[in-house]
C-alpha cells in the first residue's frame, strides 16, 4: 500500500502520538508499504528523526496572529496533504484532522481516522468552560461546545474506519455517533527505548530520597499541582516533572509558594532519550495523577523499564495497570489515596520489587509486532 500520516505533532515534540507515528510509520515501512508522514514543524527547530525509512513532508506552523494561525496552519497542513493524498491508496489520520478529511473527500481515497481522546473535551476543560470529567462531558450541550464537537468529531464520523487505543476510548467514540463495526481497538506499543549515557543533569540533591517522576503536558487535567502538593507533605520525596505547557509558569509559582524548590524541578520538554534516562537511572516511582487518559504511553514505559507505577483509575490507564498486581490505582482528585499509595511504595521495597516485576511481564502483550499487524489489517479493509 502507498499510506499517508497525517500527524499533528511529531518529533521533537514529546507526547503519545509524536511517539507513535514515527514508530509505526517505521514498522509499516519495513512491512514493505510505502509511507509518507506529514506533520507540521517549528521554524529553525531540527528534527532528531536522521534518515526515516519512510518520506516525511514538513510545512511550517503559523506564529504569527493568535487568533489567524489556526486558519493559516490549517490552510498549510490542507494543501500538503492534498498534494500527498492524490498519490497514495490510504489516508491514516493521526491529527489535522479537519484539513485531512477534506483532503481525503476531494481525493476519493478511504480514510482511516486515530482517536487518542476527546479534543472537544481537551479545549472546553482547558480554556474553563467545563469541569466535567470527560464521561460528564459527553452528556454536556451549549453552542460553543456543539460548535467544538463538529469541528473535531468529523474525521471520524467521515471515516471509513476508526482506531481507538483502548476499548475505553472505543466505547467514547461510539458515542459519537460512529458505528460500532467501524472501530477497531489497536493498543499501542513499546519497543526496546534508546538509552543515552546516563548523564541526564540533575540538581545534585535529587541523586537521594524518594525520587518521583512524572511526564506528561503542563495542562489543568494532568493535575500535576496535586502531585506537587503531595510532594510537600513527604519530607523525603524529590519531584521531577518533565513536560511543557499553559500551566507552567502557574506550576513554579506554586513550586515557590511551597518552598520546594529544593526539591522539585521542571525540566521542561525532553527528548524519547532523555525520558528513558530518566526512568532507568532516576525514577523509583512514576506518578500519573490525570482525571483523563486515553492509553497512557508513559505508563507502557515505565513497565516496560520496571519502575513501579502510582497512576489514577481513568481512562484506558486501568488496561495497563492492574491494581495491587502491575502497579497501585487510585482514584482521581484524591490527594490522601496518593499520599497512602506513595507512602506505602515508599516504605516496602519488596512490593516495589513485585509490582515492577508483574509489570514487565504484563506489558509484552503490547508489542509493536502486534500493533503494526493490527493497524495494516484495518488500513487494508478499507
Amino acid at each position: 500500500m502507498r499510506i499517508l500520516i497525517a500527524a499533528g505533532i511529531f518529533p521533537p515534540e514529546i507526547g503519545g502520538p509524536a511517539t507513535y507515528v514515527p514508530r509505526i510509520a517505521e514498522a509499516l515501512a519495513a512491512r514493505r508499504h510505502a509511507v509518507t508522514v506529514v506533520a507540521p514543524q517549528d521554524r529553525g527547530s531540527a528534527c532528531p528523526i536522521a534518515d526515516p525509512p519512510y518520506r516525511l513532508v514538513r510545512f511550517h506552523r503559523a506564529r504569527a496572529v493568535r487568533y489567524a494561525n489556526f486558519l493559516v496552519e490549517s490552510w498549510r497542513a490542507f494543501v500538503t496533504v492534498l498534494r500527498e493524498a492524490r498519490v497514495c491508496d490510504v489516508v491514516f489520520v493521526n491529527g489535522l484532522g479537519l484539513p485531512s478529511t477534506l483532503a481525503a473527500r476531494l481525493t476519493g481515497k478511504p480514510m482511516v481516522v486515530k482517536v487518542v481522546g476527546d479534543g472537544a473535551w481537551e479545549i472546553a476543560h482547558n480554556r474553563g468552560w467545563t469541569k466535567l470529567n470527560l464521561d460528564e462531558f459527553q452528556e454536556a450541550h451549549s453552542f460553543r461546545i456543539g460548535l467544538s464537537r463538529m469541528m473535531l468529531h468529523a474525521a471520524a464520523r467521515c471515516a471509513q474506519a476508526v482506531i481507538a487505543p483502548s476499548c475505553y476510548l472505543a466505547r467514547i467514540v461510539e458515542g459519537w455517533g460512529v458505528p460500532g463495526k467501524q472501530i477497531r481497538v489497536v493498543y499501542n506499543a513499546i519497543s526496546e527505548p534508546a538509552v543515552g549515557d546516563g548523564k541526564f543533569p540533575l540538581p545534585e540533591g535529587f541523586k537521594t530520597g524518594f525520587r518521583l517522576l512524572t511526564v506528561g503536558r503542563l495542562v489543568p487535567h494532568k493535575r500535576i499541582s496535586g502531585i506537587i502538593a503531595v510532594a510537600a507533605k513527604m519530607d523525603e520525596a524529590k519531584l521531577v516533572i518533565v513536560g511543557d505547557g499553559p500551566q507552567e509558569q502557574s506550576l513554579r509559582r506554586l513550586i515557590e509558594e511551597l518552598a520546594l524548590t529544593d526539591r522539585v524541578v521542571m525540566t521542561g520538554r525532553l527528548s524519547q532519550e532523555q525520558v528513558v534516562e530518566l526512568l532507568k537511572r532516576y525514577a523509583d516511582v512514576v506518578i500519573l495523577n490525570s482525571t483523563y487518559e486515553g492509553l497512557p504511553h508513559i505508563l507502557l514505559e515505565a513497565a516496560h523499564l520496571g519502575v513501579p507505577i502510582v497512576a489514577t483509575k481513568v481512562g484506558g490507564t486501568p488496561e495497563i495497570v492492574r491494581d495491587g498486581e502491575t502497579g497501585l490505582l487510585i482514584p482521581p482528585d484524591s490527594p490522601d489515596e496518593l499520599v497512602a499509595a506513595l507512602q506505602r511504595l515508599q516504605t516496602d521495597l519488596a512490593l516495589r520489587h513485585r509490582l515492577a516485576a508483574n509489570a514487565r511481564y504484563a506489558v509484552k502483550r503490547f508489542s509493536l509486532e502486534r500493533m503494526a499487524k493490527d493497524t495494516e489489517r484495518v488500513l487494508e479493509a478499507v
